[in-house]
């Protein structure tokens, strides 16, 4: 079920009734239940799947609570799923140019949410074993920890130590309903409103490019800057409405976005964009990384996470070269003390460390987008004039109104402040206008749906 369609809010309204009447003893099993129906309704099969992640989990997290030590071993064995489903093939492809020899494929079709299944349950596992005096999850945490159906798909990225001890408490929120209400519908705006018109001429753009053919310069810095764009509307949607959904519900997720374009330099932006990703590099990747190189290559840790990082949002040589180059970047902004000193600009010297930042990160973006690095050189190629100025596009206009309409509101686009705003204006009036708002926006939605972007890492 697709957040913004027509089938979930219906699913969320059933949802909603059976909770307000479920006994307490019963709920973490009823929730369980719903979550398991909300992730079978793509592909029924794959249910299977994430009752194994469920089981497997609980008995790794009872192993890893009473031997430590066997931390070392379960960690391998839970990226082995998502090694066989995403990797594999990836794999014996480029092996399979170097040998230049034919080799067999998998074709394993890629559930749903195995990359954010994946690292939720390392993180279980990670910190179970790092808090000593603390028993494991038992079966009915671990199944919500890893199944709570606002995160399922494509987070946030959760921790035991934050979402545990309140996975007992989950209820009808009755106070924080209209606040999150109104966090949901902001989600609801961008994703119908921006991203997905942005992402259809976006797309377009691209499959224009038949037989290597380049674009003009305004159509490719159009296309590279709408996708960026398209990219931030689409997935802090999606974790809007997360957080929303799990605040109707008594359940406080982490922020996952927070300005991230006003960021000064690549190393803040990460630290304001998918922060909860961002935060589990640094913990499980970075650190231990960090630990080992920071006598001899200090910046060899954070290029290598950022590399780590590309190749978790997809299989393919694109993404393994996005996350190089700004490691690469990164790197130098902590080795030269950039980032520090930009951090610590203001007024004109600020907007444009702010600017240059933008204009590296659309950049760098292409390789994100594009099908291949070939692909990506074109676009590239064709914004710096290699292809001549090119025809203005028809829908120039309306791609670049929504891009500035982002812009311009982005300073205010953080979930306190959202949620803020609306818990001013009283409930009898925000309730009817928010519902008409996601109701419509859901009706759009349902002409023309789309899947979230990062459904498919």
């Amino acid at each position: 079920m697709l957040f913004q369609l027509p089938s979930f809010l219906i699913f969320l309204a059933l949802f909603a009734g059976g909770l307000a009447i479920c006994p307490r003893p019963m709920v973490p099993g009823y929730v369980f239940l719903a979550s398991l129906i909300f992730y079978g309704w793509w592909y029924p099969p794959y249910t299977v799947v994430i009752l194994g992640f469920v089981i497997a989990t609980w008995v790794a997290g009872l192993l890893v609570r009473r031997r430590p030590g066997l931390l070392p071993l379960l960690v391998p064995l839970a990226l082995l799923p998502l090694a066989l489903f995403k990797y594999a093939d990836f794999m014996l492809t480029s092996l399979e140019a170097v040998l230049n020899q034919p080799l067999p494929r998998l074709h394993w079709t890629l559930p749903l949410g195995v990359s954010f299944v994946t690292f939720t349950i390392i993180s279980l596992l990670v910190d179970t074993a790092r808090r000593p005096g603390q028993p494991a999850p038992n079966f009915m945490e671990t199944a919500v920890y890893i199944t709570f159906f606002p995160h399922l798909i494509a987070g946030p990225i959760l921790r035991i130590g934050q979402i545990l001890p309140q996975l007992n408490r989950i209820r009808l929120d009755r106070a924080g309903f209209t606040a999150n209400l109104g966090l949901f519908a902001v989600g609801m705006l961008k994703k119908v409103l921006i991203a997905d018109p942005i992402g259809t001429w976006v797309d377009a753009s691209y499959a224009g490019m038949t037989d290597g053919a380049g674009m003009g310069t305004i159509q490719a810095w159009l296309t590279m800057t709408g996708f960026s764009i398209q990219i931030y509307c689409d997935f802090s949607a999606y974790s809007d409405m997360a957080i929303a959904l799990a605040g109707m519900f008594g359940v406080r997720f982490p922020e996952n976005f927070h300005k991230p374009y006003m960021a000064t330099s690549m190393s803040e932006l990460w630290r304001r964009w998918h922060m909860t990703l961002s935060f589990w590099l640094r913990d499980y990747v970075f650190k231990p990384l960090h630990k080992r190189f920071y006598r001899h290559a200090r910046q060899a840790a954070i290029v290598m996470t950022m590399v780590i990082s590309g190749l978790w949002h997809g299989a393919d040589w694109t993404f393994v070269l996005w996350g190089l180059i700004q490691g690469v970047i990164m790197a130098a902004e902590s080795a030269s003390g950039y980032a520090q000193w930009a951090g610590r600009q203001r007024g004109l010297s600020r907007a444009l460390c702010i600017m240059l930042l933008l204009v590296v990160w659309v950049l760098l973006t292409t390789f994100f987008r594009a099908p291949s690095i070939d692909t990506a050189l074109v676009v590239l190629t064709s914004a710096f004039g290699g292809h001549g100025p090119g025809m203005i596009p028809a829908q120039a206009p309306l791609i670049a109104g929504l891009i500035a309409i982002t812009l311009v509101l982005h300073p205010l686009d953080t979930i306190d402040r959202v949620r803020s705003a609306v818990a001013r204006v009283p409930a009898a009036l925000a309730l009817p206008v928010l519902l008409v708002v996601i109701v419509g926006c859901s009706m759009i939605a349902a002409g023309r749906p789309q899947t979230f972007y990062y459904f498919d890492f």
